[in-house]
């Protein structure tokens, strides 16, 4: 059995999962929300800790197993990615999983700030003397093998934090991998057609909003923006004069992104014993305004990159902001392109109807993305055969 952490800026979900032979399958799911993340870096490490203790808690109770080991997704403004090229010479002329290996490794080498540490390397494609667009390599011929990366780096600081947030929680749990949420949310929201074609996945939680590019059915582009749901909530709150709480509940009953469809009907909003009224109409101009900021960030973003024309699919958007009404309307708005949502529907576990929803494509996505690394690896040390694995066990020992 298998769990995986998702560390959100509002709650922290865990989710069980039992490793069928066919299709995985979950056993116990639970979501605490937690004021100790914050733009998805840990802001205090007792609060955070006791979130996830409520958390595994609630799973053990559940599914009545004692969990051990975590395998953790994560998002934050801590995260950046770029892209990386790795060269080697093919041995004997015809590609090996050696040389693979090797060319990978290559584009992992690539400096990065003292304070990073690499999260994960994507491979995007291959290239055989300067021939591009390969995907699988093995035993094709030629001289020189080039891989291409897609690099994640993760704050060393903010990697500790986590673990100290796990031990504290409990002596007996142990961190055995790290995740970005990004590259799980795509494989069960995005199609294959859409990531061929070209498409921008967006996912707006509340600390955070993760952005991807996808092209050739490989990831080209990645970025964490540290502004989503909590800025737009925070915009309420400032305009109405209440709480943070009041205006997130306000954002979630009456909300509307788009300002047009939204009627002149009059709410009565009542916080702190005392009542005001506003229209539907201007609290859905201020959400708009809010939200419009953040995906104008988004088509920079993009625009920086020269990736703006190479999104045949237009944009898909998923998380919880996802789920407010008028959503689809702003977004082909402001980016003059197709915009849609993005439900978790793609390589789904079994048992898993009730978290078909915007917010829970992360910890669904996890799920998928566990299974293709374990796969992965199987294929690979499967494929080295007996005596390379052999070689390699005594250069390990030696």
């Amino acid at each position: 059995m298998i769990c995986l952490l998702d560390l959100g800026t509002s709650k922290i979900s865990a989710i069980l999962v039992k490793n069928e032979p066919t299709t995985p399958k979950v056993l116990a799911f639970s979501s605490v929300e937690t004021s100790g993340i914050k733009r998805g870096s840990i802001i205090n490490i007792s609060s955070t800790a006791k979130a996830v203790k409520d958390c595994i808690n609630q799973i053990e109770k559940q599914a009545d197993e004692k969990i051990k080991e975590l395998h953790i997704g994560l998002s934050g403004e801590e995260i950046s990615s770029t892209n990386s090229t790795g060269q080697v010479k093919i041995t004997d002329r015809e590609v090996t999983f050696r040389d693979i290996e090797k060319s990978l490794n290559m584009s992992k080498t690539m400096k990065v700030p003292n304070d990073k540490t690499l999260l994960y390397a994507v491979p995007s494609e291959y290239l055989i003397d300067g021939q591009n667009g390969i995907k699988d390599p093995l035993g094709m011929n030629g001289l020189k093998l080039e891989a291409k990366s897609h690099l994640i780096h993760f704050s060393k600081n903010s990697k500790e934090n986590i673990l100290k947030c796990i031990r504290l929680a409990s002596k007996s749990l142990s961190v055995t991998n790290f995740y970005f949420n990004q590259l799980g949310v795509a494989e069960v929201v995005l199609n294959e057609e859409q990531k061929k074609l070209g498409v921008c996945l967006i996912d707006i939680g509340a600390g955070t909003t993760d952005i991807s590019v996808y092209k050739n059915g490989s990831v080209l582009f990645s970025k964490v923006l540290p502004y989503a749901g909590d800025y737009v909530t925070e915009s309420i709150a400032l305009s109405l004069d209440i709480s943070s709480s009041d205006a997130e509940q306000i954002k979630k009953k009456y909300g509307c992104a788009f300002s047009d469809i939204a009627s002149e009907e009059m709410l009565k909003i009542n916080v702190s014993g005392s009542s005001q009224s506003i229209s539907r109409k201007v609290l859905a101009s201020q959400i708009e305004h809010s939200f419009s900021k953040i995906l104008r960030h988004c088509v920079s973003s993009l625009e920086e990159n020269g990736l703006i024309n190479h999104i045949a699919a237009g944009f898909v958007l998923t998380g919880g902001s996802a789920n407010l009404e008028g959503m689809v309307d702003l977004g082909e708005k402001v980016t003059k392109n197709n915009f849609k949502i993005g439900l978790p529907e793609n390589n789904l576990p079994e048992n898993s109807t009730k978290l078909l929803k915007p917010e829970f494509s992360a910890v669904l996505g996890l799920i998928k993305f566990y299974a293709l690394e374990q796969d992965k690896e199987f294929t690979f040390n499967q494929s080295k055969g007996i005596i390379a694995r052999v070689l390699e066990w005594i250069r390990t020992e030696l």
